[in-house]
C-alpha cells in the first residue's frame, strides 16, 4: 500500500470539533483569560457548597431531578424517562408551578432563596471575587 499524503488526515478527537473558530484559546485576550480562570475558581469554591444545599434542603425528587439536569446534563425529557415519570412532572420539580396561587415545587427557585438569605458565606466570598475582577475589567 503506498501512502499519499494529499489524502491523509490528522484524525482530531471530538472534543477539538467543539471548539469555536472564531473564539478558540490562541485568540483569547489576557481579561478574557483571567475571567476565565475566575470562573473555574468560582466553580470550585461554590459547586460543593451548592451540593451540600441540595443534599439537605431539597426533596428527595427534586434533589435526582436537580442532579441529572445540572450536574449530568440531562435533558427534561430523559429524565422523565429515567424517572418513570411525565416531562411536565420534571418541570415543576426544577421550576415553579402555580397551585391555588401559590407557587410550589421550584428547586431552581429554593436554591437560589437559599444563597439569597446568606447562610453560606463561601458562595458570597466567591460572588465578590467574580464582582471585583468584573469591574476591573
Amino acid at each position: 500500500m503506498n501512502f499519499n499524503p494529499d489524502f491523509w488526515e490528522i484524525p482530531a478527537t471530538s472534543r477539538l470539533d467543539g471548539f469555536s473558530t472564531n473564539q478558540g484559546l490562541w485568540q483569547e485576550t489576557e481579561e478574557e483569560k483571567a475571567w476565565r480562570f475566575a470562573w473555574g475558581d468560582f466553580r470550585k469554591k461554590v459547586i460543593p457548597v451548592v451540593k451540600v444545599i441540595i443534599d439537605s434542603d431539597l426533596t428527595e425528587r427534586q434533589r435526582q431531578i436537580v442532579i441529572l439536569y445540572f450536574f449530568m446534563k440531562k435533558t427534561q425529557g430523559e429524565i422523565a424517562i429515567i424517572l418513570d415519570i411525565s416531562q411536565s412532572t420534571v418541570s415543576r420539580h426544577l421550576y415553579d408551578t402555580n397551585r391555588n396561587g401559590k407557587k410550589v415545587g421550584g428547586a431552581k427557585r429554593k436554591l437560589k432563596k437559599i444563597v439569597a438569605a446568606g447562610k453560606h458565606p463561601a458562595i458570597e466570598e466567591a460572588l465578590m471575587e467574580l464582582d471585583s475582577l468584573r469591574n476591573v475589567s
